[in-house]
């Protein structure tokens, strides 16, 4: 009888669990779907910061500087056999920008890397503002680590729509370990 109701108790409790994980991945996803960009082209903004990964930041990021906003472009976690002659090659029509306005960082491998070298990039230069460009799914995650660092009023975020040629299966699985990765880093900072 005790082994039965013991049972239960656990059986209860799994479930339970599970359905708060489930809840706050819904609540998660649903920070992803709202999550808009907060500036205007009206805004004053004098710096940009694309973090690589996914396809069209970069392109979104170059768009971005092309229409007047922002003076700078930092492209953050490139890869470091990767130079910055090689990423202007995949965007000519941008060949001017790339001469004068946009910088790399090799350094930075992860999120938390990313906001730490935009920190140290946007003192060195003496930005006053910036606006971050990344894949949607990733600016939940992106707004904490950055807030993290920068601690300033005129931070700017920029989500880009997550590419629809990918299958439903894959996206699940990119939305699930960015729900991880969030959890973590938001585990990380109230412990």
């Amino acid at each position: 009888m005790l082994n039965q109701f013991k049972d239960n108790i656990t059986h209860i409790v799994l479930t339970l669990f599970l359905i708060l994980i489930l809840s706050h991945f819904i609540f998660f996803l649903s920070q992803v779907r709202n999550f808009n960009s907060n500036y205007t082209s009206i805004t004053n903004i004098d710096s940009l910061v694309v973090l690589t990964g996914d396809k069209f930041r970069i392109a979104k990021g170059m768009e971005i500087l092309s229409s007047g906003i922002g003076g700078k472009l930092l492209l953050s976690g490139v890869n470091k056999n990767i130079k910055l002659s090689s990423i202007k090659k995949e965007f000519p029509k941008y060949n001017n920008l790339f001469n004068c306005c946009v910088e790399i960082d090799n350094v930075s491998l992860n999120t938390f890397e990313n906001s730490r070298e935009t920190f140290l990039w946007l003192k060195k230069n003496k930005y006053k503002s910036v606006l971050i460009v990344s894949s949607d799914y990733h600016m939940p995650r992106v707004k904490i680590e950055f807030e993290r660092f920068i601690d300033m009023k005129n931070i700017y975020y920029h989500p880009v729509k997550m590419d629809n040629d990918i299958s439903a299966i894959r996206k699940i699985k990119k939305l699930f370990l960015e729900y991880v990765k969030y959890m973590r880093t938001y585990i990380s900072i109230i412990v």
